[in-house]
């Protein structure tokens, strides 16, 4: 009889953990799970460290992937997140379940061509013959899945408005056809690796990609580098396909949001705040990107927490 009560015992015990589990809960109180885009690697490391030494005892996790497999890890793996950064802030205002269609835009980035010392005819590449060295013979450039990864679409992107740019008719077929399929990989920091092993000469990726390695980077005009706000209109002037939509040209800007159910939405709320203010505009300085003194909002749907609000300016009219 006393061995039963205490397997009975045990079972509610059980049960209760699995039907209430307010411990388990309780034990992630201090947990801030962050997906971001690949290319926000070092930044995010350096984002957790700072949070972490502004709220002793928390954890920030942080993981990172395209922005669109991102997305996916919430809409279609239903897996806990806190906050989602992605190098696209439009991705987050589309209508996608579990996330609120608001983004808070809080920095950008720029377009260019990394390669090393060791690249074929790296020493003769420039801004003004970029697309000459790469229609040479032998010379082998690649870029990220643009259905997977926004780094990809926005090189496709680039390549359409270089061919208006320099005048040069064809010149984003041409591109296309010298790029294999081998020569494209899921997400834009796979590519790194290739050129160091020197399996491609080049690639097309962030400015702040030369921070994840021993890389060179070579800039591109503005008007073709999706790097500046104000030439919002001028960049939307071309479109590509990509994953089946058509995604209009744009410039770079990282958004972030909080998903309807973050398990820690004060830890969230905490975390976003950092990424807003001095320190994290400092921490995306570091980091090689373009850190916006004011943050933007994109809340057409009005459903942006008050806080968060207060803290930014309406992208409309940027």
């Amino acid at each position: 009889m006393r061995s039963h009560r205490r397997f009975m015992a045990v079972l509610l015990i059980g049960i209760a953990a699995i039907v209430c589990p307010m411990h388990a809960h309780a034990a992630d109180s201090n947990v801030v799970r962050v997906f971001h885009a690949d290319s926000l690697r070092a930044y995010a490391g350096d984002l957790a460290a700072a949070y972490q030494a502004a709220h002793p005892g928390s954890e920030v996790q942080h993981e990172g992937s395209g922005s669109l497999d991102a997305i996916r890890k919430i809409t279609d793996l239903h897996r806990p997140c806190d906050v989602l950064i992605t190098a696209d802030w439009r991705l987050l205002t589309a209508s996608r379940p579990g996330l609120g269609g608001w983004a808070v835009v809080f920095a950008g980035n720029s377009m260019g061509i990394l390669f090393t010392e060791k690249s074929k005819d790296a020493a003769a590449i420039s801004a003004d013959n970029w697309f000459d060295i790469l229609d040479r013979p032998g010379v082998r450039y690649g870029h990220s899945n643009p259905a997977r990864d926004p780094a990809g679409y926005w090189t496709l992107i680039l390549w359409r408005l270089a061919e208006n740019f320099y005048r040069k008719p064809g010149l984003a077929k041409r591109l296309a056809a010298g790029c294999p399929l081998s020569n494209i990989r899921p997400h834009n920091i796979d590519l790194i690796s290739l050129l160091e092993s020197g399996d491609l000469d080049y690639y097309f990726g962030y400015a702040s990609d030369a921070r994840l390695g021993p890389l060179k980077f070579l800039s591109l005009p503005p008007q073709i580098n999706l790097s500046d706000v104000a030439m919002r209109k001028d960049y939307a002037v071309v479109t590509v396909k990509a994953g089946g939509a058509t995604i209009a040209g744009a410039p770079i800007a990282y958004g972030v949001t909080i998903p309807n159910d973050a398990p820690n939405p004060s830890g969230a709320m905490d975390f976003v705040k950092l990424i807003l203010g001095a320190q994290g505009q400092a921490i995306a300085a570091k980091a090689g990107l373009i850190s916006y003194s004011q943050p933007l909002a994109d809340d057409s749907a009005n459903r942006m927490p008050a806080t968060l609000r207060a803290l930014t300016k309406p992208i409309a009219g940027n």
